[in-house]
């Protein structure tokens, strides 16, 4: 099933929720014809959303993990925050810190510079993520560790968020291998002045800063503006 649910369905996966194990003329809230009720009743069992015991219905196992993303009262599938781990590493050359940067080479924000980041997997713990992350798209393997948690919205204004993530930001201070470009992004060892240069991503500061921070803070939340993606 996908974000754009018809209204009669929803109404159906409300009835559901608070009344699992339902009669077909309870379901059908909307009073609508028992042809055109049929249809929607069948498309969600059709899609394992929904299943007929006896004279009942009730809500699957898959059901009930989709309908609890219903909006009961505006009866829309709901958009949620998506988790997600944003690493880096440090190093020493020539007497100066250099952090893992990479430049990004797939949309949204394609060739943006910033840390490695990517989603976190269902039933992935964050820290997992980063280990992964970091081998896939640089090739290194390294230990990292939290640094901080960030909640980042960004969009042209605070009304219209076109991305919203959750961000654990780690560091891996003694990671080994030797670092590889991949299809993700093309990775470097970068000074602080050379990073200032570079086109970061919007609100780059806002990771880099808690990177470089001596005391770190459990928890970080920033709006940042930003008009195209």
């Amino acid at each position: 099933m996908n974000q754009d649910l018809h209204e009669v369905q929803a109404a159906i996966l409300k009835e559901l929720l608070f009344n699992n194990g339902t009669k077909f003329a309870s379901l059908n809230k909307l009073e609508l014809s028992n042809d055109h009720f049929t249809f929607h009743i069948k498309r969600l069992i059709k899609e394992e959303i929904v299943e007929k015991i006896g004279k009942l219905y009730y809500l699957t196992q898959k059901g009930k993990q989709y309908a609890g993303k219903l909006d009961i009262y505006g009866l829309k599938m709901e958009k949620f925050g998506t988790p997600s781990v944003a690493v880096t590493a440090k190093k020493i050359i020539n007497g100066k810190l250099h952090l893992l940067i990479q430049q990004r080479l797939k949309e949204p924000l394609y060739g943006y510079y910033g840390f490695i980041n990517g989603k976190v997997k269902f039933g992935e713990f964050a820290e997992e993520t980063a280990k992964r992350e970091l081998l896939e798209e640089t090739g290194l393997i390294g230990d990292p560790k939290i640094v901080t948690i960030q909640h980042r919205l960004r969009g042209p204004k605070r009304t219209e968020v076109k991305l919203d993530h959750y961000f654990f930001i780690y560091i891996a201070e003694n990671s080994l291998g030797e670092l590889k470009h991949t299809e993700e992004g093309n990775n470097f060892w970068m000074t602080l002045e050379e990073i200032k240069k570079a086109n970061t991503f919007p609100g780059f500061e806002f990771s880099l800063n808690a990177v470089l921070r001596d005391k770190n803070e459990i928890f970080q939340e920033k709006f940042i503006e930003v008009n195209e993606i």
